[in-house]
């Protein structure tokens, strides 16, 4: 995806609606307390111990994405949020919608087996990517197909197919409709601003995971 077409072609950005009345279904069960990372540093952490672990949505993550595919275009500013766990682990639909793309974006550090899905909650259209999961998330899948709270709609990938990262879901929230299977995770400065009124906090349908 070129960013720079994504933000500009952007006419009109819905205001982000008060859903906090809502009640949502988990997108992965947790054991307890996770470690919450803090990836700001110019200098990375190591991996934690644990195999689960959050990372935090709207992070300046210095140093961290390399490659053509963030440097060329000053990316670094982390818009979804990041839950690692083992391969394998069931990821759900946290409310109920339709299967809106799938795809394998298969180049380096990309998301690798996507699934975004699409959402209506208080007359606004919510679409929710769900990045770097295994192949066989995407097997059953078609545009369209019904899907409610709590359902099963892939698992965490491997680093051989999930663009070469250890093993967690990206999830990122847009208001805006997506062209292709795909969405900035990481902005720019240029953008940042921009990308905040269309990608919400996670949180908002997650829950306070940290």
């Amino acid at each position: 995806m070129s960013i720079n077409t994504f933000f500009r072609k952007l006419k009109t950005i819905p205001d982000c609606p008060d859903i906090s009345d809502q009640n949502f279904s988990k997108i992965i069960d947790l054991p307890g307390k996770v470690p919450v990372q803090d990836l700001s540093s110019i200098k990375q952490p190591e991996t934690a111990k644990s195999k689960y672990s959050i990372g935090r949505y709207n992070e300046k993550r210095p140093n961290m994405y390399k490659g053509d595919l963030f440097e060329q275009t000053g990316r670094y500013i982390h818009m979804g949020i990041d839950i690692g766990a083992p391969i394998g682990t069931p990821i759900k639909s946290f409310d109920k919608g339709e299967i809106f793309m799938y795809k394998n974006n298969n180049r380096v550090l990309d998301y690798g087996y996507t699934i975004i899905t699409r959402h209506t909650i208080n007359n606004q259209d919510f679409f929710a990517l769900y990045g770097h999961l295994s192949e066989n998330s995407i097997k059953d899948k078609y545009v369209g197909k019904s899907i409610n709270a709590g359902d099963v709609i892939g698992y965490i990938g491997s680093e051989k197919e999930n663009g070469g990262w250890p093993p967690h879901i990206h999830f990122q929230l847009s208001l805006i409709q997506p062209k292709e299977c795909d969405l900035p995770g990481v902005v720019s400065d240029k953008n940042h601003d921009l990308a905040l009124k269309v990608f919400p906090d996670p949180r908002i349908v997650l829950g306070q995971l940290y």
